[in-house]
């Protein structure tokens, strides 16, 4: 695997080479983008290595890096639901934004405290969607951060007119939830109402279309985040 490596010019643009692996790292040079495989093997400051992610996160840490932007303290916002919308702030700009699964959540919290070791993070998540927001409070915790919940009545906006998609919203909602200072929790309890259950016993049946509905042993299994709707299905089906 070829690194590459990242130097800031006095106009600060950034000249980008391409160095084989057995090649020294020459003194200018202020970021080294590679692998995570790859980086335990390279005799350079850990933290001016960046592990390769997408394309555009990758550069707006090494441009952060080269252009002095320290961040004292990185604060990730949390809108919770089937598909959280989640923001990335250090000192009070939008370092990235991402929308993805519940259960990617946390893969993506890992991935980012690896890309800023050694810095403070703490988690703001709203305080909607119970059993979903409940789920990724413990696992985050698990992690060892602090989570605070927020209350984020109004963080969510109306989107004008050329606007759409529900991504959008999710998105400015973390924002706005990374903004405000929350309570700190602990490990939550999950225990699902009657209701709850009777949602997760509807998706069965919608994701079977319609040729089975899941018991509420099952139902309820899924809803305490024990089981995935896809595991819960297949135990019905006798796999």
């Amino acid at each position: 695997m070829y690194h590459s490596i990242i130097e800031e010019t006095r106009s600060r643009r950034l000249n980008i080479l391409v160095l084989a692996p057995s090649k020294p790292i020459p003194p200018h040079v202020g970021v080294v983008i590679t692998t995570e495989d790859e980086s335990h093997n390279i005799d350079y400051s850990r933290d001016r290595i960046i592990i390769a992610d997408k394309p555009q996160a990758t550069v707006d840490k090494a441009c952060s890096l080269l252009f002095g932007e320290d961040f004292e303290q990185l604060i990730i916002g949390i809108d919770p639901g089937k598909y959280p919308g989640i923001a990335v702030l250090g000192n009070g700009k939008t370092i990235s934004v991402h929308h993805v699964s519940a259960g990617e959540v946390c893969p993506l919290i890992k991935r980012i405290m690896r890309e800023f070791k050694e810095k403070k993070l703490i988690v703001r998540i709203g305080h909607v969607a119970r059993l979903v927001r409940s789920r990724i409070i413990n696992d985050i915790l698990d992690l060892g951060l602090a989570v605070e919940m927020v209350d984020e009545t109004g963080t969510t906006p109306h989107l004008g007119k050329g606007v759409h998609g529900r991504v959008i919203s999710d998105i400015i909602a973390a924002i706005n939830i990374a903004k405000i200072k929350g309570k700190s929790v602990g490990k939550q309890f999950i225990e699902p109402s009657q209701g709850e259950v009777r949602v997760i016993q509807e998706h069965s049946r919608e994701y079977s279309n319609g040729r089975m509905t899941i018991p509420r042993l099952l139902a309820r299994a899924v809803a305490k985040g024990e089981m995935t709707l896809d595991e819960a299905v297949e135990r019905h089906n006798g796999y």
